[in-house]
């Protein structure tokens, strides 16, 4: 805003009295006529003095409006008598008087603004009045963390919701995602239920807000909602007096492994190989004993240099990997449309060398809001994303699993020429791993994605009656994956001892496989909604019809290949899979209701129901009422306690009960479901001579067939002082479920054809406590903020059904069993370590495997019921195993000019796992190769001396010199909890100053880092990388899922402009 100097020397006192007197003539005619005509001019500026370029300033009652341009300066017609209401995202709204015609506005920042009002089932409610256990995110505390799964930017932010990230394989969105251990909950993205992998596949630059809703809030989902809800929101245009915003960002970071288990050196290799050879006890006693796999004169050409040791992982993988990612919306809009467009680019390469591993993905999103009539409003959304995943034909976790057991002694190339990858005759399993990462070597994997999605609302003031309108909703989406699997024919080479080269044929049955699985869903809602406020007493109600309807359809062919190609035609036709597949539909309908009524926001009750219907059950059993109450008191709302506590911001107390149910495991109905016996020698039957294929039922029907049902009871506690400088809460809850699908395990005469079916027979409880405490304030010119979250929760069996106990002590050794918590992990307990042949010769425990073949640095188990005998009735609750009892998370951050710095800390514990084959043995698999951490390993001060001879000196290390330990004892278990900073990032805006020239609103650069520190009692192992968990393989994958793809750290620079 120019200031004008009123002793100009230019401007004569005279000329300037006949200003002033023209000025006030013209005022003075000017008074009969309209008020429009006063200019009121003005800046907006923030607490530090920055202006705010794109406020919204308007004149109160009028549909009046203009927004703060480059310099955050304002012109609008306004009378001396109204009012101007200025407003800017993440500010509170200043009104002012325009009794002045040059004005200067300072917005102060809300730091609640956005979660003033929270979403929830099917609408939006105060969050003072807010009677549920709701938990909600602003975008801008989901884009701190930069990562290409939405679900992974979560972590650590939300009290009770657990995210555990398996891998960070491109493509894959390979991560756990649940609510107070419940399991995986529903997710509804602005109003139609998604799963998991629409969500992990979303821009974050899209979503406006989530909301997690952790008890009775949930109820309203009904027969989806057993394990809570997840509500995402995303963003809508602004009115801005039909101007609009566009901001665009770009990231650009590389990936790192995060423990990466690595291989000792040939040389190494080859020792360990021998001591293992050497005390490996048998037969033949020393100097008899069994012959080393590698002489001296072998160890010494690595030793020298005369050969080279081939590192797997150097030669698989590259240390930095490129990740981008690239955005530009739209915002905008008018008195009567409002739009929101955005468009966003992922690209992630994998770690292969190969370059054959990589991800790509599109999103786009659409919102348009328009005001039709002053009744009718219509709001219009599409969105979608197409990906693109490829990968060489050989697996993945296959991949993994060779470089940490191809020897170091095999090459990876004939003569290091990478035309000629090499075969080792050795290995059981001859496949070279550099070649089975090169998909124009050996083949490929792709897969294709499309999603689309299209929604229409509508919603109508119905007149005569205030704060009742009434909305039609309907959505349609479609779904489609295109996959490829083509396994080509190559060749490995070795080199024969006369110089010539010989040549190896792999995958000769070369073949293609193609698959697709299209589907579509949809979705209408019609409902009433009432709002209202009379006098103290606020009351809204909802009513609403609703029909979801699911169809999918799959299809694959498969060939084996005469001609080089990637079409099934170059395939052979006799013999080959032809066609096979499934499809299948649901219905699913409801009648939903939901009161809230509160008393001056001091005492709040909610109601809700949902009456629920699923085609996947028999016609009598489809339908369930499932019910939910909550209350709240607001104390601090009470005069005595205001008068008492004038630094309580808030107080409420509230709880809750609900009912809700799970369809989700139970297939579709009818529950008959059909075989085809391909050789027709088992079900099939002549007619006119010709043999004729049967079909048999897989299962028993069970007509009674019905969901489960899960009552959720919750307390909570909410606080705030200080004007909500520190603020909290405290939750206790509990979930029991009823009916749970189990088969009963009664042996059926094999003349019977089928299986028992499964029954409603099971029943369960989770239960646990949340606390999150949260601290913000302004000192000088600096904002800080710092909070945090734990959680610990408890699954128990209620009941389970099993067999019949042998005796007492067979039933208490079962794991699973009615009245015993879930996830216990029975196991012998270490003792300690024998630390001489002495103490091995006067150990007073029989049993547990200790005899001739101990040696000094072996674990022992410890007597636990002192009988003096280590047998089965000393292996006991040890740990538990597969999700953590606690799960914690903390925040915390600061701005000063410009400048902003955050971190997001997230970790677990209370958790246990094992890991085997590598992690517990010497050269696994025939002599493969060996992780350098059993260099730390009990060993002989000679490597020739007899390790049996009880006069040999040992050194002491952290492994056993048998190169294993007992499996469920000492580091057989291993304790995964950890603490992890999940984010840094550091961030510099731009002054409005520098920027305005160039038409930029905002410009802000940045550095961060993902998963960048650690800190666990684990060496060489992700906490996070799944094992064999309970000490048995309870998981059929789970010994693959071991050898995934590790998770990442990634370091990223950005920029994020604002036109």
């Amino acid at each position: 805003m120019e200031n004008i100097n009123l002793n100009n020397n230019d401007r004569s006192a005279s000329s300037l009295w006949k200003s002033m007197m023209f000025v006030l003539l013209c005022f003075l005619m000017t008074l009969p006529m309209s008020a429009q005509n006063r200019i009121v001019r003005g800046t907006v500026v923030d607490q530090t003095g920055e202006t705010v370029i794109g406020a919204n300033v308007r004149v109160n009652g009028t549909t009046r409006g203009v927004i703060t341009d480059i310099n955050g300066e304002f012109e609008i017609a306004a009378d001396a008598n109204e009012k101007l209401t200025v407003s800017f995202i993440g500010y509170v709204d200043a009104v002012v008087t325009a009794n002045k015609t040059t004005l200067k506005i300072t917005l102060q920042e809300d730091s609640q603004a956005l979660d003033e009002v929270v979403v929830v089932g099917y609408g939006t409610q105060k969050k003072a009045t807010l009677t549920g256990a709701v938990s909600a995110i602003n975008n801008k505390e989901i884009a701190i963390t930069k990562n290409e799964n939405v679900v992974n930017m979560l972590s650590g932010k939300i009290p009770g919701v657990r995210i555990f990230q398996k891998s960070s394989q491109p493509g894959e969105f390979d991560n756990a995602l649940d609510i107070r251990g419940m399991g995986e909950p529903l997710i509804v993205v602005d109003g139609v239920p998604r799963d998991k992998a629409y969500f992990s596949r979303m821009d974050a630059n899209e979503i406006d807000n989530v909301s997690v809703l952790k008890d009775a809030s949930a109820a309203i989902y009904g027969v989806r909602a057993a394990n809570g809800v997840i509500l995402v929101t995303t963003k809508r245009g602004e009115a801005s007096n039909g101007k609009f915003d566009i901001t665009f960002s770009a990231n650009y970071g590389w990936q790192q492994f995060l423990y990466v288990p690595q291989t000792a050196s040939a040389a190494d290799h080859m020792l360990l190989i021998n001591e293992k050879y050497y005390n490996a006890f048998g037969d033949n006693t020393y100097p008899n004993r069994t012959p080393a796999k590698y002489t001296w004169e072998q160890m010494m050409e690595y030793s020298t240099g005369k050969k080279k040791s081939t590192n797997w992982t150097k030669e698989l993988f590259d240390d930095n990997v490129p990740q981008q990612q690239y955005n530009i919306s739209v915002n905008g809009g008018s008195e009567k449309v409002n739009y929101f467009f955005n468009l966003g680019y992922l690209k992630q390469e994998g770690s292969y060398k190969s370059g054959s591993l990589n991800y790509d993905r599109w999103n786009f999103r659409s919102n348009i809001d328009a005001k039709i009539t002053n009744r009718l409003k219509a709001s219009v959304q599409a969105s979608g994303y197409m990906d693109e995943k490829n990968q060489p034909f050989t697996d993945i976790w296959s991949v993994y699993k060779k470089a940490w057991t191809y020897r170091p002694t095999s090459e990876a190339y004939v003569d290091g020429d990478h035309n000629y990858p090499a075969w080792d005759s050795e290995m059981g399993e001859p496949e070279n791993p550099v070649a089975a990462i090169n998909s124009d070597l050996t083949g490929y994997r792709r897969e294709k994605r499309v999603n689309f999605n299209g929604s229409l609302t509508l919603t109508y003031d119905i007149p005569g009656v205030k704060g009742l309108n009434a909305k039609a909703f309907y959505s349609y989406d479609y779904s489609s994956t295109n996959n490829t699997q083509y396994k080509r024919p190559y060749k490995l080479y070795n080199r024969r001892e006369d110089g010539t080269l010989e040549s190896f044929e792999r995958n000769p049955d070369s073949n293609l496989r193609r698959s697709t699985d299209p589907g579509y869903a949809t979705t209408m809602q019609l409902s009433l909604n009432y709002a209202r406020k009379f006098g103290d007493h606020n009351v809204s109600a909802m009513v609403l019809f609703e029909e979801q309807y699911n169809n999918w359809d799959s299809f694959y062919a498969q060939r084996v290949m005469q001609l080089v190609g990637e079409y099934l035609i170059y395939g052979e036709e006799e013999g080959q899979i032809g066609s096979m597949g499934g499809a299948g539909d649901v219905t699913r309908q409801a009648y939903v209701g939901k009161l809230t009524y509160d008393y001056k926001g001091r005492y709040m009750v909610d109601f809700s129901f949902r009456e629920d219907g699923s085609s996947r059950y028999p016609k009598d059993g489809r339908w369930g009422f499932f019910p939910g109450v909550s209350a709240g008191w607001r104390i601090s709302e009470e005069p005595f306690v205001k008068e008492l506590v004038p630094f309580l911001t808030n107080l409420k107390l509230r709880g809750s009960w609900g009912k809700m149910g799970d369809d989700g495991a139970a297939g579709t109905y009818p529950e008959t479901a059909v075989a085809y016996n391909i050789n027709k020698d088992r079900i099939a039957w002549f007619y006119n001579g010709i043999l004729m294929t049967g079909v048999e039922p897989t299962a028993i029907p069970n007509p009674d067939k019905t969901w489960y049902t899960s009552k959720t009871v919750n307390l909570g506690l909410d606080f705030d002082l200080w004007n909500q400088k520190l603020s909290g809460t405290v939750e206790f809850f509990k979930r029991k479920r009823e009916g749970l699908l189990a088969t009963a395990s009664t042996v059926v005469p094999g003349t019977v054809g089928a299986n028992l079916p499964q029954e409603n027979l099971n029943a369960d409880q989770t239960f646990g406590w949340e606390i999150s405490l949260n601290h913000r304030n302004r000192v000088g010119d600096v904002n800080y903020w710092v909070g945090g979250q734990i959680s610990a929760t408890k699954n128990r069996w209620d009941y389970r059904l099993d067999s019949q106990a042998s005796n007492s002590m067979d039933a208490w050794r079962r794991r699973d069993v009615s009245g015993r918590n879930k996830d216990i992990w029975f196991s012998y307990e270490e003792g300690g370590r024998f630390s001489s042949y002495e103490q091995i010769r006067y150990h007073d425990l029989t049993g547990g495997g200790y005899g001739q073949g101990t040696l000094p640095g072996d674990y022992y188990y410890k007597d636990w019921n002192g009988d003096g005998i280590i047998n089965g009735e000393d292996n006991h609750p040890m740990a538990s195993y597969n999700l953590p009892v606690f799960n914690y998370g903390f925040v915390m951050g600061a701005d000063w000019k410009g400048i902003d710095v955050s971190m997001n800390w997230q970790g677990a514990a209370g958790v246990y796992n094992s890991y085997d084959e590598v992690f517990t043995e010497v050269g696994p698999f025939n002599g493969g190769a060996v992780l350098d951490i059993y260099l730390d390993r009990w060993h002989t001060v000679n490597p020739s001396d007899d390790p049996f001879n009880p006069n040999t000196k040992w050194v002491s290390g952290l492994y056993p010199a048998t190169g294993h330990s007992f499996s469920n004892a000492g580091t057989g278990i291993k304790n995964t909890s950890y603490l992890r900073l999940k984010t840094l990032e550091v961030g510099y805006t731009l002054p409005k100053t520098w920027i305005a020239k160039a038409g930029i609103q905002n410009l802000r650069i940045y550095f961060n880092a993902y998963n960048l520190l650690t800190f666990t009692g684990l060496d060489n192992i992700d906490p996070e990388r799944p094992g064999r968990q309970g000490g048995a393989n309870n998981n059929a994958d789970s010994g693959i899922l071991f050898y995934n793809y590790p998770v990442n750290r990634t370091f990223n620079i950005g920029a994020t402009i604002k036109f």
